[in-house]
C-alpha cells in the first residue's frame, strides 16, 4: 500500500535492508502512524510485523501528550508493530533499547554527537533530534502486541521552523548534507529486528552498558521533574533492567520509572 506522490527511494531502502521481517508500507499522509497500526491491531487485521512510513503526519504524538510535527520531504516519521512473548510488565525498558538502536543507526551514517537523554529522547548538541513513543495494542498474561513510533528530523531545510516553540537538531553535517532517510530507516529496522529478538530472550540487561555509553547525562548532576515540580536531584549513576534511572542523592541511591518524569541537567 504505497502512495508515491511524495518521493520515496524504494531501491535505496531495500539495498540497505538486511532482513525483511517488517513489511513496509509508505503512506503519503496519515494522521498518526501509531494510530494507523493500533487500529489494525484492534481490528485483528495485523498478522505480521509491519513498518508504516507517514511521509506527512498531521497529528503525530510524542511522550507526555506532546505533538510531533513532520515535514514531507525532510523528516522520517514511522511506526512498527511487534508481538513480544513477554508480559507487558517485562517491556518497560523497551523504549530505552529502541533509542539505542536509532542512535547506533545514525552513527553508522556518520551523524556525529548523537546522545540519548533518559529515558528515550535522542539529542544532538543538547537539542532534540528524534523522539520515540511506545504504545500498547493488545496484551495478555504471556504476550503483548506493541506499536513503536519514531520521528527523526533529517534536514535543516524543513519548513517547520516557524511552527516550533523550541529549537531542534537535525542530521545535517556542517556543509548541510543530510543522510538518506531511506537508508536510515533500513539501518534502524536492521537493528530493531536483532534487538527485538534479543530483548524477548534476555531482556534489557545486556544492553545497559551500551546504552550508558551513549547517555548524555550519565555520571552528571541532574534534576528529575514532574509537571507539578521537582521530585529528585543528584548524580545519575545508572539504569536498571526495567529501564528506571538511578540517582544518588548524596545519602544513597533512588530509582525512578519514566512515566511523567522529565530529566534536566543541573546548572
Amino acid at each position: 500500500m504505497t502512495n508515491t506522490s511524495i518521493s520515496w527511494a524504494h531501491d535505496e531502502f531495500h539495498h540497505s535492508l538486511k532482513t525483511n521481517t517488517f513489511t513496509l508500507q509508505v503512506m503519503n499522509e496519515l494522521s498518526s502512524s501509531n494510530d494507523y497500526l493500533l487500529a489494525q491491531i484492534k481490528d485483528n487485521t495485523l498478522t505480521q510485523p509491519t513498518c508504516v512510513v507517514a511521509l506527512h503526519q498531521t497529528h503525530g504524538r510524542g511522550r507526555q501528550g506532546r505533538s510531533w510535527l513532520s515535514d514531507p520531504q525532510h523528516s522520517l516519521t514511522f511506526s512498527v508493530n511487534y508481538r513480544f512473548n513477554l508480559s507487558i510488565n517485562n517491556t518497560t525498558a523497551l523504549p530505552l533499547m529502541v533509542a539505542l538502536a536509532v542512535t547506533e543507526a545514525l552513527q553508522l551514517l556518520s551523524v556525529s554527537q548523537v546522545r540519548i537523554k533518559w529515558p528515550n529522547d535522542i539529542v544532538r548538541r543538547q537539542q532534540k533530534l528524534a523522539g520515540i513513543l511506545v504504545e500498547t495494542g493488545h496484551f495478555n498474561q504471556s504476550s503483548c502486541h506493541l506499536v513503536i513510533g519514531i520521528g527523526i528530523n533529517i534536514s535543516t531545510q524543513t519548513g517547520l521552523s516557524s511552527s516550533l516553540t523550541k529549537s531542534f537538531a537535525d542530521c545535517s553535517d556542517e556543509s548541510g548534507h543530510a543522510p538518506s532517510r531511506e537508508q536510515l530507516l533500513a539501518l534502524i529496522l536492521n537493528r530493531l529486528n536483532d534487538y527485538f529478538v534479543q530483548f524477548e530472550q534476555v531482556g534489557f540487561t545486556p544492553f545497559i552498558d551500551k546504552w550508558l555509553h551513549h547517555c548524555d547525562h550519565f555520571n552528571e548532576q541532574v534534576y528529575l521533574m514532574k509537571p507539578d515540580g521537582m521530585i529528585a536531584n543528584g548524580l545519575h549513576t545508572g539504569v536498571l533492567s526495567d529501564g528506571s534511572i538511578v540517582i544518588n542523592n548524596g545519602t544513597g541511591d533512588e530509582c525512578f520509572h519514566s512515566g511523567e518524569i522529565s530529566l534536566r541537567r543541573a546548572q
